[in-house]
Parts: C-alpha cells; sequence; structure tokens
C-alpha cells in the first residue's frame, strides 16, 4: 500500500487529495472498487480521526459509508480496524410485539448476513427461550423425565411449545394439566400448568405465574420464508440451556404426507437445523429475532432434515384455543390432489373427457357417508371455486373452511369438459382422534 502511494504522488499532484483519503482508508478501513466512469472510494472513519482538528483537508459525506452497507463493482477491501458507532435501538413503536429487553443488541440492518447478525437474533431471543421438564411416572412411581424447551409468548407467562414434550399423546385429556418444570435462562424456576393441547399439530400451551417481569418473544410471520433464507434454531439439547444452531430453510411447504404422517394434511418448514432431543417446542427464529416457527421434529435416519410447524398456522391454533379451548378443524370427506399445468396436460392426454380447466383441485376419492358424499361430489371432480372464491391449493380450501362446522358453503366443480356443477356441503367437524 505504501509503495502504491509513493507511485501515486510521483505520477500526478491531482492526485494529492485521493491519496489523502487512500492514506485514511489504510488506517481505518475502506473498500476501493472500479467503475465505468472512473474510480470510487469508500471508508469508514472511526470517532477519532472525525473529530480530529489536524486534518488539513475535508472529506465528502457522500464517500463515507457504514462498513455493513454493500457496495457494488469489481473491489478490493482493506482489513477493517474500526467499527462504526452502533445504531441506537428501535423505539417500542416500531416493534411489532414484545421484545427483550437488552439496549446492546442491534437489529440486523440492510436484511443481510453480517458479522453479528446470528447472533443479535439470538440475543434478542434467548431470554425468552426457556427448558421444559415433565417427569413421567406409573401409579404414582417416577420412572424418568421428558425434556423440550418452549418460548415465553406473552408477559403473562404464557409458553409456546410441542405437545409431546408436555403430554401424553396416549392420555392427552386426562393430563393435559400436569405439572411442568420450567426453568429460564437467567436461572429462575417455575412450575407451570399445561393449558392447551392439541394432538394434531403436536402444539401446546403452558402458563407460569411470575411476580417479576419475564422476557418474551416477539412472533414473526412465515408466509414469506423462502427456501434459502437464514434461520436459528434455539432450545436446550439434552437440558443444554440456550443452544443455538443456524442453518437455511430447505423447504417451506413440506407436506406431512410427504414424511408418511397420516390424518387432516399438514405443512412444515424444513431446514437442516441440528435438532436434537430436548430441542422439540423450541423456536425457529428469522434473522430479526422473531419466531416463524415451532421445532418439532426431525428425521432419525437423516441429518439435516428438521422440520418445524409454521408460526401462521400455529397462530391460527392459538386463536382456536383462546375462543374455545381447542382447536375446531371441519371435515367433509374429500381425498384432493392439487393441479398444474404439467399435470392437467398429462390427464387431458389419458382422459378426453377431463374438465378443461388451468387450475384447480382434483377429487379422486369420496369418503361414503361423509359430507361430501352427501352432496354430491363424485371421483373426478375438479373443484375451482370453494365458498365464493378461487382455490389452487388445499391449503386455501383448509383455510376457507375455517371453524365452519355446521354452515353451509357453496363449491363450484368441473365435472367432464362440458359440465359444471354448483354443490352445497355442510361440514361436520373431525374427529380428534384421526
Amino acid at each position: 500500500m505504501m509503495n502504491f502511494l509513493r507511485r501515486a504522488v510521483s505520477s500526478s499532484s491531482k492526485r494529492s487529495s485521493l491519496i489523502r483519503i487512500l492514506a485514511v482508508a489504510t488506517a481505518t478501513s475502506g473498500v476501493v472498487y472500479s467503475t465505468n466512469t472512473g474510480t470510487r472510494i469508500s471508508v469508514a472513519i472511526p470517532e477519532s480521526i472525525q473529530e480530529s482538528k489536524s486534518l488539513p483537508w475535508q472529506i465528502s459525506h457522500g464517500l463515507i459509508h457504514r462498513t455493513e452497507q454493500s457496495l457494488f463493482g469489481n473491489f478490493a477491501a482493506f482489513s477493517a480496524r474500526a467499527s462504526p458507532k452502533p445504531e441506537a435501538p428501535a423505539s417500542n413503536d416500531e416493534k411489532r410485539g414484545p421484545v427483550e429487553d437488552s439496549d446492546s443488541v442491534k437489529p440486523p440492518s440492510g436484511g443481510f448476513l453480517g458479522r453479528d447478525t446470528i447472533a443479535n437474533a439470538a440475543a434478542r431471543i434467548g431470554p425468552a427461550v426457556v427448558n421444559l421438564s415433565v417427569p413421567q411416572g406409573f401409579h404414582g412411581i417416577t420412572t424418568g423425565k421428558s425434556i423440550g424447551s418452549g418460548t415465553i409468548i406473552d408477559a403473562d407467562g404464557t409458553i409456546l411449545t410441542c405437545a409431546h414434550v408436555v403430554v401424553d399423546f396416549q392420555s392427552i385429556r386426562q393430563s393435559s394439566k400436569g405439572r411442568v418444570d420450567v426453568t429460564l435462562q437467567d436461572g429462575r424456576t417455575f412450575e407451570g400448568v399445561v393449558l392447551n393441547a392439541d394432538l394434531q399439530s403436536d402444539i401446546a400451551l403452558v402458563k407460569i405465574n411470575s411476580k417479576t417481569p419475564l422476557p418474551t418473544a416477539k412472533l414473526g410471520f412465515s408466509n414469506k420464508l423462502r427456501p434459502g433464507d437464514w434461520v436459528i434454531a434455539v432450545g436446550c439439547p439434552l437440558s443444554l440451556q440456550n443452544t443455538i444452531t443456524a442453518s437455511i430453510v430447505s423447504c417451506v411447504d413440506r407436506k406431512s404426507s410427504d414424511l408418511g404422517l397420516r390424518g387432516t394434511g399438514r405443512e412444515y418448514l424444513q431446514t437442516d437445523c441440528a435438532i436434537n432431543a430436548g430441542n422439540s417446542g423450541g423456536p425457529l427464529v428469522n434473522l430479526d429475532g422473531e419466531v416463524i416457527g415451532v421445532n418439532i421434529m426431525k428425521v432419525l435416519a437423516a441429518d439435516g432434515l428438521g422440520f418445524s410447524v409454521p408460526i401462521d398456522s400455529v397462530s391460527k391454533i392459538i386463536e382456536h384455543f383462546k375462543k374455545s379451548g381447542r382447536v375446531v378443524r371441519p371435515w367433509i370427506g374429500l381425498k384432493m390432489i392439487e393441479l398444474n399445468k404439467m399435470i392437467i396436460a398429462q390427464l387431458k392426454e389419458r382422459y378426453p373427457m377431463f374438465p378443461d380447466v388451468e387450475k384447480g383441485i382434483l377429487v379422486p376419492t369420496v369418503i361414503p357417508g361423509s359430507p361430501a358424499d352427501r352432496a354430491g361430489f363424485k371421483p373426478g371432480d375438479v373443484v375451482v371455486r370453494f365458498n365464493g372464491k378461487p382455490v389452487e391449493t388445499i391449503k386455501e380450501i383448509i383455510d376457507l373452511m375455517d371453524d365452519k362446522v355446521g354452515k353451509r358453503i357453496r363449491v363450484v366443480v368441473e365435472r367432464s369438459n362440458i359440465e359444471t356443477v354448483t354443490l352445497e356441503v355442510i361440514p361436520e367437524e373431525a374427529n380428534p382422534d384421526m
């Protein structure tokens, strides 16, 4: 660098101001990059130099950037020897929910992965992650304990976790008011009670009471996730408090049928986070420190295959808990397959009378005696409108049914390529043990 400066000085006196800026970049940190219009320099200058009155020149503000900002072009980077001044934490008005109150934690800026991005996200969520322990026994004799993780999502002491951590699936109704030992990151311990548990989704709520303030986590949104997004999993594997692993999202809509799980169709977030015994119930977190999923399981025969319940689904389950104390799932008795252009083209080749549609949901099977059977559905029907809205996915039908048990729903189906039929179906409540 010094030889480069000497050559620059000797070659042209007009570059003296450029050389001075380069000297500052060498003493601090900076980036030189070339474009079609010339050479530009980006530097980060510590306060001690910025405030010095001994500098005999002025530097344009347009040439000074924080080191975390992105620069484009062909560039060579100098090693950073000074850090920019930390940004002030967001005000309470800018937050969508309660978060832990550490002043030292900054939200990630610019939406990209920086040096401290994962550490900051972990610091924001960490205090609200708890270790759960449930004694297990037989006829009053303790034979072991179930361990897992949870997240405090409300200042009143509500903890979000997995049902299989805190209840016995074989006797879920009898044990749903069982005792749960809760340990916070700061060492405080509480005895919690299971408020609600849902077998199908594997989601449960535990309640603790505290006279002192509790740290809480902020719930984000999972519908904006994309494969490749960075996430972190936080939990207490093998009771090791607040263990953090980072990974990417592998799939945003892994279907339960892909995993061999029976019952109502569900979708999971798939990641390659390290999930071990004790991680169940812990949060899956985005780079803003928001909960975007609940870690529930992994594939035992493989590494890097972990699954989480999307937080958007969890939020709906919590609403059901608050409204009726359980999750109400309407059932109409249809087997369904989502159609796309390639599947439709293949079906038209095989069956000339297949409905002339561009999208929809195929009904290959109607369960005898079900509400759909009584409404007049037939195998081969293609559902194109449900409850007045066009549909393309099974999830859309499930969302449109919501909790409409006993309420009449109008459905439009295409039957062969010449017939459009409107049916009315009245959903029943699904068997909770299905």
